[in-house]
């Protein structure tokens, strides 16, 4: 149903709304993480961290703050991710952006797939099911898939895209 939209659309469009995705994730992302750090901690409670992180982690074999690096390490992988695609999809008739979107957007998909699982994987390893527990595993995980049919579709977009197509 999206490729139909790619075809219907037009490339040049299609391309154009999936960089205005990116722009709008990356500033999002960015005012929500100031938005975090800048508030108290009850303030923003959905958009946290899941407080079972803290409490699964001798379950996964790890104390928090291996848990929180995990955590970060996906976030700074993220935004390295959604530069790179900003910049390749505005650039895809050349060779070289094409190749960095093909996998910049193929590591996009295996880290949200991943990110998913991180964030679903505590409430089955804990049973922790505490409404914040579940609302924030929830909004992680739903944003996680989205941002990963985002991914899939910039990879078929890039996959697709020949030079001539996008001038």
């Amino acid at each position: 149903m999206l490729l139909s939209m790619y075809t219907q659309m037009g490339r040049k469009k299609f391309i154009k709304g999936l960089l205005a995705i990116y722009i709008s994730i990356f500033i999002i992302g960015t005012g929500l993480i100031v938005a975090m750090h800048a508030t108290p901690s009850s303030a923003l409670a959905v958009f946290r961290i899941p407080q079972n992180l803290r409490e699964v982690g001798p379950e996964l074999g790890m104390t928090w703050p291996t848990s929180l690096r995990v955590y970060h390490f996906f976030l700074v992988s993220f935004f390295i991710l959604v530069l790179l695609n900003i910049v390749a999809l505005s650039r895809l008739n050349e060779q070289k952006w094409r190749s960095i979107c093909r996998i910049s957007s193929f590591f996009g998909i295996l880290l949200m797939w991943s990110t998913a699982l991180f964030f679903v994987l505590p409430l089955t390893l804990d049973g922790n099911f505490q409404a914040t527990n579940i609302q924030t595993a929830l909004v992680y995980s739903m944003l996680a898939f989205g941002l990963f049919i985002v991914n899939l579709l910039t990879f078929t977009v890039a996959q697709k895209t020949s030079p001539t197509k996008t001038k």
